[in-house]
């Protein structure tokens, strides 16, 4: 454990209307308008990735009318098709209008357009907007699509300045606060108040390794051990450079659509059984605890459980949203799957692992695959409920098969801000009872 380890604390509230219960608030929509929406067959039914990496011969719009072409073949459908569009921000791109911009550059008319921007809750997001958009009858085919050039786009000044963006302009940015630095305030307390070991945080990248090293775009395809990630260099107590995700060019999409509509498809839908999200606080410094955070963001998992009407012993696989090596363990307890402090022994006892008791972020996640917030974890989420997470055919870049054996159930995340934004999914290969 680091020495320095440092306290989150926050000032005092003086707003009258401050919520001391970390429960869900007053007013919150019971679970059964979530189940009535999605209870009409709510579900994926075509997925695309591009190459992710550097990719300098092309821009964002090329990258995302890329990847709506390989999502289309994938669900057997063409452009003319889809009547809704649903886009993320772009880092690259200065455009405000980022949806009907994409939709007039790829010469669509749709009927639906919109723009989401939580941070790393974006994707999960999108496909809630989606699935809210065709229960109010404005679509029937929704393209969920994000891409960008963050990698080759954005300079190095350029990255670190768009990281004091999430600092608090008053209290946290004229102190040189940046993201990792605020992740890294919180994984400490974290690992104090629960005695974590450091070897946790480097089990979580090691395991992601040995599943990235069977993907066929991760970025990092080496398999690395423990010793390996602890011997990197430092860059913000408690995060080694290889705790840390990527920076990456890439894009990735899915369709989101109904039961009915998607028997005409080419392939088996995965359906959204379970939303939810949960928020606990915007800046890093006004977080009260360790627990308020985990609870936070832990209630978008809970509550896209309940919403499912499953446990968390239900699930097969997780695709648990990894900004840093820190992130998922947060999650895992937030989410219920393990106790407060007992998720870094989990991950180190194997579980998290391919033949694990609960295999996580298959692809490699953020860490080793790619950075496009969680548009890759619900993809993998989706090839994993389909049957179809093996790459041993594309010979031309070493794939392996990284599939979870008879997986039904998935939960996947994004958390945007430094923990203070969750949105959750959980997808099925079943449709509910009653779609």
């Amino acid at each position: 454990m680091p020495s320095g380890s440092v306290v989150v604390s926050a000032a005092p509230a003086t707003d009258s209307n401050h919520v001391e219960d970390y429960g869900m608030a007053e007013g919150t929509p019971d679970v059964k308008q979530a189940r009535r929406m999605l209870k009409k067959g709510i579900c994926i039914a075509g997925v695309g990735e591009t190459e992710q990496g550097i990719i300098s011969d092309r821009g964002s719009f090329e990258l995302l009318t890329e990847v709506t072409r390989i999502t289309l073949e994938d669900a057997g459908l063409e452009l003319k098709d889809v009547d809704g569009i649903v886009t993320a921000f772009s880092f690259v791109e200065s455009t405000l209008m980022h949806s009907t911009t994409l939709a007039d550059y790829m010469g669509m008319k749709p009927g639906y357009f919109s723009s989401v921007a939580v941070g790393g809750a974006t994707a999960p997001l999108m496909a809630v907007q989606a699935a809210m958009a065709i229960d109010a009858g404005l679509a029937e085919v929704v393209l969920c699509v994000r891409g960008d050039n963050t990698r080759s786009g954005i300079s190095a000044s350029g990255m670190i300045a768009m990281a004091r963006e999430m600092s608090h302009g008053a209290y946290e940015a004229p102190f040189g606060l940046t993201t990792i630095g605020g992740y890294g305030l919180l994984a400490q307390r974290y690992m104090y108040e629960h005695d974590i070991p450091q070897e946790a945080l480097a089990a979580v990248v090691a395991t992601q390794s040995e599943h990235a090293a069977l993907k066929w775009n991760a970025m990092l395809r080496d398999v690395e051990t423990i010793d390996d990630i602890m011997a990197d260099r430092w860059i913000a107590t408690p995060f080694h450079a290889k705790d840390c995700s990527l920076v990456s060019d890439g894009a990735a999409a899915f369709i989101v659509t109904t039961k009915s509509r998607a028997k005409n498809m080419k392939k088996k839908p995965v359906y959204i059984t379970g939303i939810g999200e949960g928020f606990s606080h915007q800046y890093i410094s006004e977080a009260e605890s360790v627990a308020s955070v985990r609870d936070g963001l832990g209630r978008a998992g809970r509550r896209a459980m309940e919403v499912a009407g499953i446990t968390p012993q239900d699930l097969d696989v997780a695709e648990i949203y990894d900004s840093f090596s820190f992130t998922p363990l947060i999650a895992l307890e937030g989410f219920g799957i393990c106790g407060p402090g007992e998720a870094g022994d989990w991950v180190l006892e194997g579980n998290a692992k391919l033949g694990g008791k609960l295999p996580m972020n298959t692809h490699g996640g953020l860490i080793r695959q790619a950075h496009l917030g969680a548009m890759h974890h619900i993809v993998e989420a989706v090839l994993q409920l389909r049957g179809e997470a093996d790459d041993s055919d594309k010979t031309e870049y070493n794939g392996g098969n990284h599939q979870v054996p008879g997986a039904k159930l998935a939960i996947t995340n994004g958390s945007g801000g430094i923990l203070a934004a969750t949105s959750a999914l959980v997808l099925s290969s079943e449709p509910p009872s009653a779609a």
